[in-house]
């Protein structure tokens, strides 16, 4: 038989498995030198690839000796005479089921439990509200996608965020909520805010209401550096591939009002504005001449209204005009085609 069909084997044994068949031809090849190798290398593999905390031998014998009683012997026994063989038994499903329960015995306390993780997405031209566990709610935009738990647990509140989100959060200064968006961490107790996070793109934080914290993976996964220390009104912008931060001024009232979809623009160009609007409405915009991109405007548009009349308000603004239809559209200077 080949090793590793007698390695599965011998796995499906000590994790109670085994089929009736499989039991017996276990049973009687277990009494072959060859298969107390192969237990014997098997072992070796899953100590070299484990690493726990020490623990009290006198605590880690107990334990053993009271696992092999419920667990090993009544299996094993007359099947294996070898009193190392039955404590390399215990040592293997010790390993299996986890170093985990030493700790608990030692500490005293419960390993938390693993929580279900939920994620939504929204796909270009959808925007959605989410209530989160702790009655937080979260505006998410369009091509932007948030994880979250499906309940809090006794630390810290923790999401992650790829893309722009308005959020309002409950306060609970026991439990600080963070929002992970891939290097850079913000940290709040109870407040609202907006955050735009797109891979690639220079990410910004602006506060409408509260106190933010916001801080940046420093190469260590345990260590972070400090970004800003936000009030309402004050936006940090982080560029990533630049290693830079910087903070400055924002209308409040423009925060508050992307939620409800209005889309603020403060001397941005229109090659900006355009990628602003593709993921609002779910379209392509294009320009005939690649100068058109550097023209900047200001202005406010609200994306529950018809695209055809956003184009109609950037191009009567900068003496533009466009083409197109449906999913495709086209910016022109004056006399193009």
């Amino acid at each position: 038989m080949k090793d590793a069909i007698k390695r599965e084997l011998l796995i499906k044994y000590m994790h109670e498995q085994c089929s009736a068949a499989e039991m017996i031809q276990v049973k009687e090849f277990l009494t072959q030198p060859e298969w107390q190798q192969a237990l014997d290398e098997l072992l070796e593999d899953d100590f070299a690839q484990f690493t726990t905390d020490a623990v009290p031998d006198g605590l880690s014998a107990d334990w053993n000796r009271r696992f092999k009683q419920k667990h090993i012997l009544p299996a094993i026994q007359p099947l294996w005479r070898s009193a190392w063989l039955q404590y390399a038994a215990a040592g293997l499903l010790l390993i299996t089921l986890g170093f985990y329960f030493f700790k608990n015995q030692i500490s005293g306390t419960r390993q938390p439990p693993v929580m279900a993780m939920l994620e939504k997405v929204n796909p270009r031209g959808q925007r959605s509200q989410i209530i989160l566990p702790d009655s937080s709610v979260v505006y998410l935009g369009a091509e932007s996608k948030l994880r979250f738990p499906e309940k809090f647990g006794e630390g810290s509140r923790e999401v992650s965020l790829t893309g722009e989100a308005f959020f309002e959060v409950a306060k609970d200064k026991k439990h600080p909520f963070i929002i992970h968006s891939g290097a850079v961490q913000t940290r709040v107790l109870g407040t609202s805010f907006k955050i735009d996070a797109f891979p690639g793109k220079i990410m910004t934080v602006s506060v409408a209401t509260g106190k933010v914290r916001v801080d940046r993976d420093a190469g260590d996964k345990n260590k972070l550096k400090a970004l800003a220390v936000l009030i309402p009104g004050q936006v940090v912008k982080w560029d990533e591939v630049a290693q830079t931060s910087c903070i400055s001024q924002v209308d409040i009232q423009s925060i508050r009002d992307w939620k409800d979809g209005n889309l603020n623009f403060v001397s941005a160009s229109l090659a900006d504005v355009a990628e602003t609007l593709e993921r609002a409405y779910n379209v392509k915009i294009t320009f005939n001449d690649s100068r058109i991109k550097n023209y900047h405007v200001t202005l406010m548009v609200n994306a529950s209204n018809p695209l055809s009349r956003t184009l109609d308000i950037i191009c009567n603004t900068t003496h533009l005009k466009f083409k197109g239809s449906g999913r495709s559209f086209n910016i022109l200077k004056n006399g193009g085609r």
